[in-house]
């Protein structure tokens, strides 16, 4: 997918993690091309001490099923 920068697979959960400029919408319309079940949760908070600025951010769990 255009603008994924990295991703992240936990077979175990069952969960990807998909970084890079993208949109939460294009995640879930990409992974329901291929008839998997998606959700989007939000990512843990950073630290307040953290230099970046604080952006949304969101990430993609793909069930198996």
């Amino acid at each position: 997918m255009e603008g994924v920068t990295s991703f992240n697979i936990d077979m175990e959960a069952k969960k990807v993690t998909i970084i890079g400029h993208v949109t939460p919408l294009g995640v879930l319309a990409s992974v329901s091309k291929v008839k998997k079940n998606a959700q989007l949760w939000p990512s843990p908070t950073s630290s307040s001490s953290s230099s970046l600025p604080s952006l949304p951010m969101y990430g993609s769990m793909v069930n198996a099923s």
